[in-house]
């Protein structure tokens, strides 16, 4: 299996309890493979916590070509929440990482 990840920086001002989310795309290398997506916050504040939660990941495609051309285009899809209690830290940004995985 072949794998490569790639790093995107977002700003955000996600409360606890709030999500947002996240495309990419669209791309012709979000075609046929497998995705992980993880996301790690950006501490602004000592000793509180910040948390989040990738959800909801999907693949969608849209042929936008006309006539008998076709010419289909993939994105992927994912939700961002911040699942920390009331005290916990807004998040103000985070590093999403995203592997793509091949057979």
């Amino acid at each position: 299996m072949a794998s490569i990840t790639w790093r995107y920086e977002f700003r955000t001002n996600l409360a606890p309890g709030q999500s947002e989310g996240v495309y990419w795309g669209p791309s012709d290398e979000l075609k046929g493979a497998t995705f992980t997506i993880t996301a790690h916050p950006a501490t602004n504040r000592r000793n509180t916590n910040f948390w989040l939660t990738v959800s909801e990941v999907s693949i969608g495609t849209r042929d936008i070509g006309t006539g008998d051309i076709g010419n289909v285009q993939t994105t992927l899809w994912a939700r961002v929440q911040n699942n920390g209690n009331v005290g916990d830290g807004t998040v103000q940004g985070y590093v999403a990482y995203v592997t793509r995985n091949t057979p």
